[in-house]
């Protein structure tokens, strides 16, 4: 009964939760639908430039305020999260981590890190690198786990800081290496996938002159055993776990590179394009357990676009400056009629929070009712058993006393009956015998 009244607070709080997403989406629906009007007012042929100009500058302030509602909190838990959009996951760019330009001369030993809110603890890390023979060390940390090193363990205290020579450590060597030299040869690209409660792997894709993925090269130490490389280590994350700040970061002894979109040494000589560091965040539910046996829910992530940055069809900035510009923005508002091609194409951001994110929240919303009536029917019934044990006992002990008090009784009769009896000898041995007193006494 005292898990079950626990489970209950904890359900009451979850949707306490709920409750706060709900808010927040009307909150950014009432937003979507003041942009709706002045958009339409700004596709006006006839409107003046300066008053388009006008509408523009009201629609930031509304992109601003969907910002406020995407950032918001509840107990320290973001409610909503920035990179799902409809129709999915948007990819998340980091820079690039360049030390051939950014390491200051002299610099022997140098860390480079970048640290960003990818709104999910699980996904896929992908990066192209390029040490040369020497070798540097790339590792991928979410949180204060660090869940993909293609080298040794990071010795320094703060894995988020960057270093230049720094005191108290030293570059711990092993590190991942790329034929030629890293101003020169080609790069490799890696990929890593984690998420809580599974295991995390990795994938090399090598340039044409690295390692072919079998370590014949022998630029890297391949273990044929279990078809990875001996010089890689990764973590898996706990069930539990549910910090979404990914930090990728390079050590290096030499020059080392993280390249970003377009970047190459040698011009992408092998042909094996340039993307940049991209991360792919997976849809997680988060885990809600909702009884004493360990039962679980998952609550559905939800978020929404707004209409901040380039246009996904255009690649202009989301405004109202122009009438190409508020169409494309109506569009993204409203969704257009067209079915294929995600290059001209908008599901709707009204309909998307109408039909998919305050429908998702609904559903969760009922589930946690339908659950703490449950629960609530437990300790209702757990009382009624208590009471019925209590009943029992109570009449154990009422059985218990009237057998005692029974007892007692009888022992006063037998009692009282003793005295009576004194009463009739006493006469009958004091009284004469045949006309003589006795003068014995009793």
């Amino acid at each position: 009964m005292m898990g079950d009244r626990s489970f209950i607070t904890n359900l009451q709080n979850t949707r306490s939760f709920l409750n706060s997403q709900e808010a927040g989406l009307k909150k950014a629906l009432e937003v979507y639908n003041r942009m709706e009007e002045i958009a339409i007012r700004a596709t006006d042929p006839t409107l003046p430039d300066r008053a388009r100009s006008d509408y523009n500058d009201d629609f930031k302030v509304l992109t601003e305020q969907l910002q406020e509602i995407m950032e918001s909190e509840f107990n320290g838990r973001k409610l909503f999260n920035d990179s799902l959009v409809c129709g999915g996951a948007k990819d998340i760019p980091l820079g690039q981590l360049d030390l051939n330009a950014g390491k200051p001369a002299g610099v022997s030993h140098a860390v480079r890190a970048q640290e960003i809110d990818v709104n999910s603890p699980a996904g896929t890390l992908s990066f192209r690198v390029n040490s040369g023979g020497v070798g540097d060390i790339y590792r991928v940390w979410m949180g204060d786990t660090c869940v993909f090193s293609a080298g040794n363990t990071f010795t320094g205290p703060e894995h988020t800081q960057s270093y230049d020579d720094p005191p108290t450590f030293s570059f711990p060597g092993s590190g991942w290496r790329t034929s030629g030299s890293a101003g020169s040869g080609d790069d490799d690209l890696i990929e890593v996938s984690f998420a809580p409660g599974q295991p995390t792997t990795y994938k090399i894709t090598p340039g044409a002159s690295n390692d072919d993925g079998s370590g014949n090269s022998g630029l890297n130490t391949f273990d044929p055993a279990t078809g990875l490389y001996a010089n890689i280590t990764t973590s898996d994350l706990p069930e539990s776990f549910t910090s979404t700040m990914l930090t990728l970061q390079l050590e290096t002894g030499s020059i080392g590179i993280i390249y970003a979109e377009g970047g190459s040494a040698n011009g992408d000589a092998d042909n094996s394009g340039t993307p940049g560091v991209t991360f792919v965040p997976d849809i997680f539910e988060l885990p809600v357990t909702i009884d004493i046996q360990g039962n679980q829910m998952g609550l559905d992530p939800k978020g929404f676009g707004t209409l901040t940055g380039d246009s996904p069809v255009t690649g202009l900035p989301h405004g109202l400056d122009t009438m190409a510009k508020a169409r494309d923005t109506l569009d993204h508002l409203r969704g257009n009629p067209y079915s294929d091609g995600s290059g001209v194409s908008y599901f709707g951001e009204e309909k998307c929070v109408i039909s998919e994110r305050l429908a998702a929240v609904g559903a969760e919303i009922n589930r946690i009712d339908l659950e703490i009536e449950e629960l609530q029917n437990q300790v209702t019934n757990g009382e009624q058993a208590s009471g019925r044990i209590s009943d029992a006992d109570m009449a154990r002990e009422a059985t218990a006393l009237a057998k005692n008090s029974l007892k007692m009784g009888l022992a006063e009769q037998v009692m009282s009956k003793s005295a009576r009896l004194k009463d009739i000898l006493i006469p009958l041995t004091t009284e004469h015998y045949r006309s003589s007193v006795l003068s014995s006494t009793l």
